[in-house]
């Protein structure tokens, strides 16, 4: 294994995860819009069907034997964490990765939020949800990759989760040339744009995670609004 970056792309046509409503009405982070009436039905399916056309699905990432030296993980991060290494836990090899939506989401929000602030937040939603689900979708291709080996992968775990701060975002970008391979920039506030982006670690280890060790147990983040 040579550390080497690879990117992988999707088009919209082969890129095949149906859309959790739940979860759209989830990220909208208000209660009211999970009784979703027809009104509200019908704005969430008109973003959904306006954002689509623009989505473009882009992973970047590198895979690496993965070393441990005081029971924590030898990564190429400035920041050590203990819930990281928690998470990663038996692994033997590790992926590091970013992955984006695109720009065009973000330019439909910004127009919508002078037109209808409702279809903009579903619009917000719903790019929460398709960022989430390409993360799946990475992870789950990985993961079949990896039963080859006999081997299961970790929960994804991402820089602002737990004890791992935020500023391992620079480390990420480093590493991966985000804006190079896939378009992602990383701004001084640590705010990635496209906003719907997301960079992530998981391990590759011998034993499949159990429930306990799902990704929002891992999060001491206990208030979070979007705790499952």
């Amino acid at each position: 294994m040579d550390n080497t970056l690879f990117v992988k792309r999707y088009s919209n046509e082969n890129f095949d995860v149906p859309v959790n409503y739940s979860e759209v009405y989830r990220y909208t982070g208000y209660g009211g819009l999970t009784k979703h009436d027809e009104q509200i039905e019908k704005i969430m399916l008109e973003a959904i069907q306006e954002c689509s056309r623009v989505l473009t699905y882009k992973v970047c990432y590198i895979k690496m034997q993965l070393e441990w030296k005081n029971n924590f993980p030898v990564l190429p991060l400035s920041a050590e964490s203990k819930n990281l290494a928690r998470c990663l836990e038996g692994s033997s090899e590790v992926i590091i990765f970013a992955a984006t939506i695109g720009i065009g989401i973000d330019r439909l929000i910004s127009r919508y939020q002078h037109i209808s602030s409702t279809k903009a937040l579903l619009m917000q939603a719903f790019g929460a949800e398709r960022v989430e689900a390409l993360c799946d979708r990475f992870c789950h291709e990985i993961g079949e990759q990896a039963l080859c080996d006999g081997l299961y992968c970790t929960p994804r775990f991402s820089p602002g989760y737990g004890d791992l701060p935020l500023e391992t975002q620079r480390d990420v970008f480093r590493l991966l040339d985000c804006s190079r391979q896939i378009g992602i920039s990383l701004g001084d506030s640590l705010l990635m744009t496209p906003s719907k982006s997301v960079t992530a670690i998981f391990g590759l280890r011998k034993n499949k995670c159990n429930e306990a060790e799902q990704k929002c147990r891992q999060c001491s983040k206990q208030d979070c609004l979007y705790r499952t």
